[in-house]
């Protein structure tokens, strides 16, 4: 267990000014990340979301596919 310990322990005297900028960079995207994924699954934002599913899919006259090469219409 005592090598777990220090496999784990961070030395924070010994960090660099790049060190200390990547952490606070990594934390604030973590906690960017959590709260997107908050407002994104919240099941009162369903229907905001719920119109955007096939936009891809909406009449696009540009993206006719072809029938040849194996495709199918």
């Amino acid at each position: 267990m005592n090598s777990l310990t220090e496999f784990f322990s961070t030395d924070w005297e010994a960090m660099t000014r790049s060190d200390w900028t990547g952490m606070v960079i990594v934390i604030i995207l973590t906690v960017l990340m959590i709260g997107l994924y908050t407002w994104v699954f919240k099941p009162s934002n369903r229907d905001h979301f719920e119109q955007y599913r096939d936009f891809v899919n909406e009449n696009n006259e540009e993206m006719k596919r072809e029938t040849g090469h194996g495709q199918t219409k």
